[in-house]
C-alpha cells in the first residue's frame, strides 16, 4: 500500500500544477492532503472512495471532483488509478472570469460554496469532452514558452468551467442551497487579505489586526499551512501580476514595479530576474515575439 500524508502542492512561484495522465498501476493508494489552491480531479480509471467533510463518496471512472482551498480530503483508491489532476490559484482565474459575470458567479459557488467540494458523475460523452480539452491543454503547454503557460491555463479553465457549469446546472436540483458561502478559516482569510493588499507596502501588523490574530501567530500559521513565508508569497504574487502587465500592457517597467508594490524599480528588476531568469524588459520582448 502507498500512503501519502499531507503532500501540500505549493503555488508560490507557479500558478498551477497539472498532469494530463497521472497513473498508479500497482498498490493501493491513499492520499490525505489540503492545499492552498482549488483542486480538480477527473478520474479516467480506478475505483475507491473520497472522504470529504466527514462524508464518504464513491469514486469511479467519470467522477469529476472539485475541492476547495484548504479543504482536507482523503482519497483511497485501488489500481489501476488514472486521473487528470489540476491545482490552481483561484484568485488568478477569478480576475479574468469577471469578464463573464454568469460564469464568475458559478466559479464562486465552486470556490466558496458552503457545502465545500463538489462531485459530479459524468456521462461518457462529458468525460471524453473534458478529457479532450485537457489533452489539448497538455499539448499547448509543450508548445509555448514558460511565460506563455499562464495564458494557456486561463483559456483552458474558461473551457472547462463552461462545460462544468452545464453539468452543475443539471445536478443543482439535488443541492438547491449549494450557493451559500462557507465560513473561511484563518489561512483563507489571510489569502483574501493579501489579494486585496499585495500591491501595498506589506504590514504584518495590519494583516494580523484585520484577522484579530497576533502578528507572531499569523506569521507562524501562514508558514505552517503554506510551506513559505508571507514575504515569499507576496513577492511571488507580485511577480505573477507583473508578468501579466508586461505581456498585456505597454506600461513602463518602473511604473509596473511601483503598481505591484515594489518601492524601487531596481529592486523590482533584480527580483524579477532572480526568479524568472531574465529581466522584465527581456521578458516583455520575448512575450511579444511568441
Amino acid at each position: 500500500m502507498s500512503r501519502t500524508i499531507n503532500p501540500v502542492p505549493q503555488l508560490v512561484e507557479r500558478s498551477f500544477l497539472f498532469f494530463h495522465r497521472l497513473e498508479t498501476r500497482e498498490g493501493h493508494l491513499e492520499i490525505v492532503n489540503a492545499h492552498q489552491g482549488i483542486e480538480i480531479v477527473l478520474v479516467r480509471e480506478g475505483r475507491g472512495q473520497l472522504i470529504l467533510d466527514r462524508t464518504v463518496h464513491p469514486i469511479g471512472p467519470g467522477t469529476f471532483v472539485v475541492i476547495q482551498p484548504y479543504q482536507l480530503h482523503h482519497f483511497k483508491m485501488e489500481p489501476p488509478y488514472v486521473r487528470t489532476p489540476l491545482v490552481f490559484d483561484p484568485y488568478l482565474f477569478d480576475r479574468y472570469a469577471a469578464l463573464f459575470p454568469a460564469l464568475q458567479a458559478f466559479f464562486h459557488r465552486l470556490w466558496k460554496g458552503k457545502h465545500g467540494g463538489r462531485l459530479f458523475a459524468l456521462s461518457e460523452e462529458e468525460l471524453e469532452r473534458l478529457d479532450g480539452l485537457a489533452g489539448q491543454f497538455e499539448r499547448r503547454l509543450g508548445e509555448v514558452p514558460e511565460y506563455g503557460r499562464q495564458e494557456e491555463l486561463l483559456l483552458f479553465l474558461l473551457d472547462w468551467m463552461r462545460e462544468l457549469r452545464v453539468i452543475c446546472e443539471r445536478d443543482d436540483r439535488r443541492e438547491p442551497d449549494a450557493a451559500g458561502k462557507r465560513e473561511g478559516r484563518h489561512i483563507e482569510q489571510m489569502m483574501s487579505w493579501i489579494e486585496e493588499h499585495y500591491h501595498e507596502s506589506f504590514s504584518l501588523e495590519k494583516l494580523a489586526e484585520a484577522l484579530h490574530l497576533s502578528p507572531f501567530y499569523a506569521s507562524h500559521l501562514f508558514s505552517e499551512e503554506t510551506g513559505c513565508t508571507l514575504s515569499q508569497y507576496i513577492i511571488a504574487r507580485r511577480l505573477r501580476e507583473s508578468c501579466l502587465l508586461l505581456t498585456m500592457t505597454d506600461r513602463p517597467v518602473a511604473q509596473i514595479g511601483k503598481q505591484i508594490g515594489f518601492n524601487s524599480s531596481a529592486y523590482f528588476c533584480k527580483t524579477f530576474k532572480k526568479k524568472m531568469g531574465l529581466s522584465p524588459q527581456a521578458f516583455r520582448k520575448r512575450s511579444g515575439q511568441a
